[in-house]
């Protein structure tokens, strides 16, 4: 497990002094900062926290009057009460206003503070999953009525058409209008498809230590008729490294970044380099290509669902494969951004930063 961030909010700098003590010696490797007041807690706004334990009296208020403010600058943090003044209605005040537990200094120990650390993390995971979730399938809902309205109606159209058209006995345009509905259909199963993938995209099994170079070979395969269409140009480059992953969700996210390169190349020949260089504790992968770029106003938004760039409008597709791997890196404990530096083409670069082999988890 990685060590923790705590911050420690108390006015009593010898109650700080205890819990520093205690919270030691479950966790040695903590990093534990320090606040006397609720203002100068704020003041660490924009570093990491992972636990805050929050005093129920302060000089500049009641700890009650904090939790929002403090939920609002750590969403993930998980939040403990303390309080020299045991009470069930402080208890459920607190739990009410958005903390995780209370516990009165009283009944302060290791083994205590040990046990809430872990249950209030697991509910935390466990709560901002299903945040996630939610947040996804409002998106999922939202794109089924707006996106599958247009082919469904044009289907719809085409029937009645291809009716009028066959009693009419003009084959010939019956012929074109099944053509145009084909069409319709495969854009329909086309966005189900990635719609299905965003929201589940990853395969059973364990992580594995695989070389980047069977990496790329899988890639070869999966796109061969891709590559062979396009006449695209790709340097492979592994770096003879090799790196803990789910292979599958890799390749899966390569082939995403490739087929964008090759989707946008602005009528070029698309030429790509795949380039892999070590990157504690695991690595990083960068894509380049030579196309249509992307804008800086919209690098920061690009891997957020249904975004597409207005300049690309007139291509095929649904603007999910760009989340997908923002996902797929998020499950690799990475990263993924588009290069800032980049004048000419794009370059989008990920980390993959397993450093152990856990059993795979649902999402």
């Amino acid at each position: 497990m990685a060590a923790l961030n705590i911050l420690l909010i108390d006015d009593d700098a010898g109650d700080r002094k205890l819990l520093r003590r205690l919270l030691k010696q479950p966790h040695p490797d903590a990093s534990i900062s320090e606040a006397d007041s609720g203002e100068k807690a704020l003041e660490f706004a924009g570093n990491p926290a992972d636990v805050i334990f929050l005093d129920y009296l302060l000089p500049d208020g009641t700890g009650l009057d904090l939790i929002a403010r403090l939920n609002e600058a750590w969403p993930r943090a998980v939040l403990f009460m303390t309080t020299g003044h045991g009470d069930e209605e402080i208890a459920k005040s607190v739990i009410l206003a958005g903390a995780s537990d209370y516990i009165p200094k009283s009944a302060l120990s290791a083994e205590a503070l040990k046990r809430m650390i872990a249950n209030g993390l697991k509910v935390s995971d466990m709560r901002w999953r299903i945040q996630e979730q939610q947040n996804e399938l409002r998106l999922f809902s939202d794109v089924l009525v707006h996106d599958m309205r247009a082919p469904l109606r044009a289907i719809k159209f085409l029937s009645d058409q291809i009716q009028e058209e066959y009693a009419d006995g003009d084959l010939d345009e019956v012929a074109r209008q099944f053509d145009l509905m084909k069409k319709s259909v495969n854009k329909t199963s086309e966005l189900i498809e990635r719609l299905a993938s965003h929201i589940n995209p990853h395969s059973d099994g364990r992580a594995e230590r695989v070389t980047v170079d069977s990496l790329f070979d899988s890639l070869r395969a999966v796109l061969a008729q891709d590559l062979a269409e396009s006449g695209a140009r790709i340097d492979w480059q592994s770096g003879g490294l090799r790196v803990v992953c789910f292979p599958p969700d890799i390749v899966q996210l390569l082939q995403n970044l490739i087929g964008n390169a090759i989707k946008y190349s602005g009528g070029k020949t698309p030429e790509i380099a795949i380039t892999a260089e070590p990157a504690q504790p695991g690595l990083m992968i960068s894509v380049a290509d030579n196309g249509i770029g992307v804008p800086p106003e919209y690098r920061d938004k690009i891997f957020e669902p249904f975004k597409r760039l207005q300049r690309g409008s007139e291509q095929p597709g649904t603007g999910l494969g760009l989340a997908t791997c923002a996902k797929i890196a998020k499950r690799h404990k990475g990263l993924i951004w588009c290069d800032p530096q980049t004048e000419a083409g794009t370059t989008i670069r990920f980390t993959i930063s397993l450093d152990a082999l856990p059993a795979r988890q649902s999402a």
